[in-house]
């Protein structure tokens, strides 16, 4: 998968579902997959289905993404109308991705 198939999945998601102007994934599909599922007390982010569900930026926007192996991601800031990609083989801590979606977040 590339970064503009991953940037689709993203605007699927934002849209609920909608592509191209027909619901392809049911809209109450794609809300229950990115609402917290799991509260999981410790960590950096909770679990829908197959997405991870968090706050970003100093407003605290709700966000989901998906996170694969190796510094993977696809972000989703539904109030900002935001997606945005990440793709690389790091394999540090995930937390400079929170801190550059923290920073992203902030400047929008």
């Amino acid at each position: 998968m590339n970064v503009y198939d991953m940037a689709k999945i993203g605007e699927l998601y934002l849209n609920d579902g909608v592509w191209n102007g027909e619901q392809i994934i049911p809209a109450q599909w794609v809300e229950d997959s990115t609402t917290v599922q799991f509260d999981r007390s410790s960590g950096s982010a909770d679990y829908g289905y197959q997405w991870w569900v968090r706050t970003f930026g100093n407003n605290n926007y709700p966000s989901f993404f998906a996170q694969g192996h190796y510094g993977q991601y696809i972000f989703v800031v539904p109030d900002l109308e935001l997606v945005l990609v990440f793709t690389s083989h790091y394999e540090g801590s995930s937390s400079i991705y929170w801190q550059l979606m923290n920073q992203i977040v902030n400047a929008c």
